[in-house]
């Protein structure tokens, strides 16, 4: 590779030279060499070192998303004016959900036909086109009294569960008890109502005197508030959704080992195994400071933090080995993923790498944990409270585009 060509004008000293690195600000211009640039506007410099000039603007597609844009497949979402829309083919667009919170960026994962979103405040479901809730609440436990049947004498559990029209269950919480004296039945009342217009009918469930598991006694309707046991009528379904929540709204979500992962502050909540809508909250998975990305790939799952960057592998997260890789934190909101193969001789292609701003400069975590430094520490961006991230291909070029939002402090350097 030659390093320069004839000088243009020998009385002016100029030199032309093809091949550049790129923008480098770690060091002083002094200490440059003939690949480094002070300054690039509008510029685009291709994988064989070649620098063109940068296409101009274009008018948007449309005006009514202005945030938060995602997509998989033929599926576009994005936020505007502070509501959820999903995007047509055509650019017009669908409100699904408004008055989201105008300070939060949305995290979105997809599962299936099932395209979960949360941003710290708000979370819920994208499926079929229309907006629901993301798992269903608890039902608190209804009042009891003794009435007439020929239940035997003794102690009884009981507890309830919410029934979406698509076959989700809520969880229940702890199972209330009744004690009857004498042989007798189990009246139930002040059943609650859900308010969720997906919940079409309630479970109830009571256990066999002094049973410790409880078996499904009857559905009624979710308008229905009383319900009576007299006789014993034990089914073949136990309640399996107990001590289940639906999830926390979290900060960043993701979906890795058949579990929805919800990371909220210093904590990450994996679901139930295919179960993306319950979540014990027993299980939560505690980390050092406030989680700022959850990363899944193929083999693994890369975590970000105000202050690290982890690599957790393992089946499970009872089973998860944590490797701290780096010790410095990821600038929330600029996760993104690309194929392999844009990363150096394209020898490693064919899976999905996560591609973020970390506070030391621009990040691939590929698989099993390698951590990859794309701008080999040459500039250092002002670090900022947020900023979002997109891999594309353009002219041939692979690129990965950050944007940053907040307000520069001198000295706040990726560096």
């Amino acid at each position: 590779m030659a390093e320069y060509s004839n000088p243009i004008d020998e009385r002016e000293g100029l030199e032309e030279y093809a091949n550049f690195q790129g923008l480098r600000n770690t060091v002083s211009a002094e200490s440059f060499s003939k690949e480094d640039l002070v300054t690039a506007l509008n510029v685009d410099i291709s994988d064989d070192l070649g620098i063109s000039r940068r296409k101009g603007f274009s008018a948007p597609v449309t005006a009514v998303v202005d945030r938060d844009l995602w997509a998989a497949g033929s599926l576009c979402l994005g936020v505007g004016s502070n509501a959820l829309k999903l995007v047509n083919p055509d650019w017009t667009t669908i409100t699904l959900r408004s008055g989201l919170t105008a300070s939060k960026s949305l995290s979105y994962a997809i599962v299936g036909d099932r395209v979960f979103y949360a941003n710290g405040v708000e979370l819920g479901c994208v499926q079929n086109g229309a907006n629901r809730t993301w798992g269903l609440e608890v039902p608190a436990v209804p009042l009891t009294a003794a009435t007439g049947g020929t239940l035997t004498a003794g102690k009884y559990q009981y507890a309830v569960t919410f029934l979406r029209n698509d076959g989700q269950e809520s969880g229940a919480g702890k199972a209330g008890t009744i004690e009857l004296a004498a042989t007798g039945g189990v009246s139930l009342s002040s059943i609650l109502v859900s308010t969720d217009p997906t919940v079409t009918d309630k479970i109830i469930y009571f256990s066999p005197v002094g049973g410790e598991t409880l078996f499904r006694a009857g559905v009624i309707d979710n308008s229905t508030t009383v319900f009576a046991i007299r006789e014993v009528r034990m089914g073949a379904s136990p309640l399996l959704t107990q001590f289940f929540s639906p999830p926390p709204a979290g900060d960043f979500i993701g979906y890795h080992g058949g579990m929805m992962l919800v990371a909220k502050g210093d904590r990450l909540y994996p679901s139930e195994p295919y179960a993306p809508e319950l979540f014990d909250f027993r299980k939560s998975v505690p980390f050092t400071d406030h989680i700022t990305m959850v990363a899944p790939v193929k083999n693994g799952l890369w975590v970000g933090t105000d202050s690290q960057v982890l690599w957790l592998d393992g089946a499970t997260p009872e089973r998860w080995d944590f490797k701290v890789v780096a010790e410095y934190g990821v600038v929330p909101g600029t996760l993104t993923y690309g194929d392999a193969e844009l990363i150096g001789d394209g020898s490693a292609g064919g899976d999905i790498v996560a591609f973020f701003a970390s506070k030391r400069g621009l990040r691939v975590g590929h698989l099993g944990g390698r951590l990859i430094n794309l701008d080999r520490d040459r500039f250092a961006y002002s670090i900022q409270e947020r900023g979002a991230g997109v891999v594309r291909r353009h002219r041939g070029m692979a690129q990965f585009l950050c944007t940053m939002q907040g307000a520069e402090i001198a000295g706040n350097v990726a560096a």
